[in-house]
């Protein structure tokens, strides 16, 4: 015997998938929700550590230009030292 659903079970069968794919498709978009709110705090504390590492990096451009200041006139003694030396060994 073939079984020949009536319209009120086949709606039942119907209602029952869609309530299935609703809690599926609510449970997915918790999910994403969850990950996109993760995915922003994540940014906000990369956007804190880059924010870091800037103010580490101009510090050392800092140093570097200092250093390069001292450099520049330790040549400069230097040079004049070697000018002298070269006048008195005529």
């Amino acid at each position: 015997m073939l079984f020949n659903p009536t319209p009120l079970e086949k709606l039942t069968t119907l209602v029952t998938d869609l309530i299935e794919k609703q809690t599926a498709l609510q449970a997915e978009l918790e999910t994403l929700r969850t990950e996109s709110t993760l995915s922003r705090s994540n940014e906000q504390s990369k956007d804190a550590e880059i924010q870091r590492l800037h103010g580490a990096l101009a510090s050392k451009d800092e140093e570097i230009k200092m250093y390069g200041d001292e450099l520049a006139a330790k040549d400069a003694e230097i040079e004049a030292i070697v000018s002298k030396i070269e006048s008195l060994l005529g």
